[in-house]
């Protein structure tokens, strides 16, 4: 199932709404449409297995990997097909004989099969006549979990067996030995016709998985040959491993370098980082080669390892104040570059785009030429000159290098580290692995998407087609990058409904994200009219988690309705959302009373609808014409009439003005 609706849909890695940061992903989106077993899937982490784990019969039940069993969404009924594929128990009706396929199932991939009840004579209507005593395990790839803890598993699953000897479990292997984690609750099945329930469920990995490189996870599944049991009898999808993560922004990422052929025009992408869309002050903040950290022999001077003679800073100019999150800042080589660069843009102004491209001995940079110390951040900011960078403060060498990002302190910040010579990150005490042991000559390293902290989310590629400064990297940088800069629609809108539900229209929606939303605003029209305002509910501002949001209309307008959602910004930037049509039977409902006043609110009615308000002889007060936007009307004290005529129909109401209250009521 496709589990990230957001631009946060990231190559096996992404953020979840609960502040963690999905290290490890299943969906099964590789498997087919019926009868594929699940041993041989070629999952997007490797290859899945089955293992017998107990005594199985002739005709034991067997996993397979498709849509025979339908991925639904949490809460949704299971289905016995559909186009979304899951890990499922299915019968093995082309393994048997007496006969080989069965009338219900003819493929075996539809549930598990109980037969040992089945008459000799009804073998074409069951599965088969041999014993289908089941004891099997579903074994994902090896799942590499080095340098990660608290690491939690997460997938959603039915699960239909009858009792413990028809019964799902999962296990867990660590390197060494299988252990049963936890017995799997059945799950429900009210109003699904028997199917289940698509539920989501959750476990605490044991502290034997963290920093385990030989981790696997299973889905058992037993039953005996009673005949019991219900179809699906179960069904796995969306199986993902998280950790907490607390993203390091605001900051300075690297996001792509580029070696070029043989040592020549060459740059450095970076990539200015927030988690709240607020701008970024990189005021003096320093772009550095390895300086013997991230390189063979930890602090020793290496020659051809890359070590630059200094390295470059951020000036103390007011435009580097404020640099807005998401935007790309390209420093390449002054007297070699790249003829994939774009123009020259220190400023971002032509155009305004996020986009600033400078060379290395720009203005806007400090060359600082004293060589920090190997280990600290010693040194950093001594002897810096406006205008007198040059790349060899930067200094990317094909064979074995780096780069790395600090603070205005001397910091470390982020970095990546690559070529036969470098070594791990953590090794010098730092946070990021090495990307590649390859010699770069002629190729690109760059930073997909996800936590920019784990190697697995650069790419090392050759030059040709790979290059892009000044633009995402790929789709998924793309993404990465479109939500720092919150340029799309601040809300990223899940659903919005009407419903008309007895004497109301209830109108639903939600939303996944939210950034710099101060409202949302719902209007209302007839067909062939003009919107008008019906309601306003407040919005969260900056949100990475779910909301949910309801506004109901009381008095919703005879026949056919427009009902539009917009959203606005916090500083009054509107964005217009979906419109939905929902058709109400009879008229408009009738007016209320205005708590605490004598008026009466008179609710949104078809334009050119007339009012009239009379007392108790039948003089008219007061009269008026009705939109579609509410309206309140003064009532004096005593009994009095309200007429409300449209083309459709005439409705008359009594109005009883109290100094207690007004009381409304139909008719004369």
């Amino acid at each position: 199932m496709a589990r990230y609706i957001s631009m946060l849909a990231l190559l096996g890695l992404a953020y979840s709404s609960s502040g963690q940061l999905v290290v490890w992903a299943e969906e099964f989106e590789n498997g087919c449409t019926q009868n594929c077993p699940a041993t041989g899937y070629a999952g997007p982490n490797g290859n899945w297995t089955a293992m017998p784990t107990g005594a199985n019969g002739a005709c034991a039940n067997i996993w397979f990997v498709s849509c025979q069993e339908n991925g639904n969404a949490v809460g949704a009924c299971g289905s016995g097909c559909g186009t979304n594929e899951t890990l499922h128990i299915g019968n093995n009706a082309a393994g048997c004989t007496s006969p080989k396929s069965c009338f219900f199932c003819p493929t075996g991939d539809c549930g598990a099969a109980y037969d040992a009840s089945c008459p000799p004579g009804l073998c074409s209507f069951c599965c088969s006549c041999q014993s289908s005593q089941t004891a099997t395990r579903a074994v994902s790839p090896v799942i590499d979990l080095t340098g990660l803890s608290a690491i939690t598993l997460r997938f959603k699953y039915m699960e239909g067996g009858a009792g413990s000897s028809d019964n799902a479990l999962l296990d867990y292997f660590d390197g060494t030995a299988w252990s049963q984690l936890v017995d799997l609750p059945k799950t429900p099945t009210a109003g699904c016709g028997g199917q289940g329930i698509w539920t989501a469920y959750s476990i605490a990995l044991p502290a034997s998985a963290n920093n385990n490189p030989g981790v696997r996870i299973g889905f058992r599944w037993v039953n005996n040959d009673d005949g019991s049991g219900t179809d699906p009898s179960v069904a796995i999808d969306d199986v993902e491993l998280t950790v907490p993560y607390a993203p390091a922004c605001p900051g300075l990422l690297v996001n792509e370098v580029s070696n070029g052929a043989n040592g020549t025009q060459e740059y450095v992408e970076l990539l200015a980082c927030a988690t709240d869309c607020q701008p970024v002050d990189l005021r003096l903040w320093k772009i550095d080669d390895n300086n013997g950290v991230l390189m063979n022999g930890f602090g020793t001077s290496q020659t051809g390892s890359g070590t630059s003679a200094g390295h470059l800073r951020f000036s103390n100019a007011a435009q580097w104040a404020s640099v807005p999150a998401g935007a790309m800042i390209v420093i390449y080589n002054n007297a070699d570059p790249n003829p994939l660069l774009p123009p020259n843009d220190p400023s971002d102004t032509a155009p305004n785009d996020s986009v600033y491209v400078l060379p290395a001995n720009h203005a806007l940079l400090q060359g600082c030429s004293s060589l920090p110390n190997a280990t600290g951040s010693a040194n950093y900011g001594n002897a810096c000159v406006f205008g007198g960078g040059n790349w060899s403060y930067v200094g990317l060498r094909n064979e074995g290098d780096a780069i790395q990002t600090r603070t205005p302190q001397g910091r470390y910040f982020h970095g990546i580290s690559y070529g036969p010579n470098a070594q791990s990150m953590n090794g010098g005490g730092l946070d990021l692995l090495r990307i590649s042991t390859l010699n770069h000559t002629g190729r690109v390293l760059f930073f997909n998407s996800g936590n920019e902290r784990l190697a697995a989310n650069f790419t090392s590629a050759p030059i040709a087609g790979n290059e892009t400064p000044g633009s995402p990297n790929n789709a998924a940088n793309a993404a990465y990058i479109e939500n720092l800069l919150c340029s799309t629609l601040p809300v990223e809108l899940l659903f919005f409904t009407a419903e008309p539900i007895a004497d109301r229209v209830t109108l639903r929606w939600a939303t996944a994200t939210e950034h710099n939303s101060a409202r949302f605003v719902l209007d209302r029209s007839r067909p062939g009219g003009d919107f008008a305002l019906l309601a306003e509910q407040p919005a969260a501002g900056h949100s990475q988690n779910r909301i949910d949001y309801r506004w109901d209309d009381l008095f919703p307008l005879p026949g056919t309705t427009y009902y539009r959602l917009r959203q606005e910004d916090l500083d009054g930037t509107p964005h217009l959302g979906p419109v939905v049509a929902v058709t109400v039977s009879g008229g408009a409902f009738g007016p209320m009373p205005v708590e605490g006043e004598s008026a009466v609110w008179l609710p949104a009615q078809e334009p050119g609808t007339m009012w009239r308000l009379l007392d108790a002889t039948g003089r008219v007060l007061a009269s008026g014409t009705a939109t579609n936007s509410a309206g309140t009307i003064a009532v004096p004290t005593g009994w009095n009439i309200l007429e409300v005529r449209s083309v459709q129909s005439q409705k008359t109401y009594r109005l009883a003005a109290t100094t207690n209250g007004l009381l409304v009521s139909p008719g004369r």
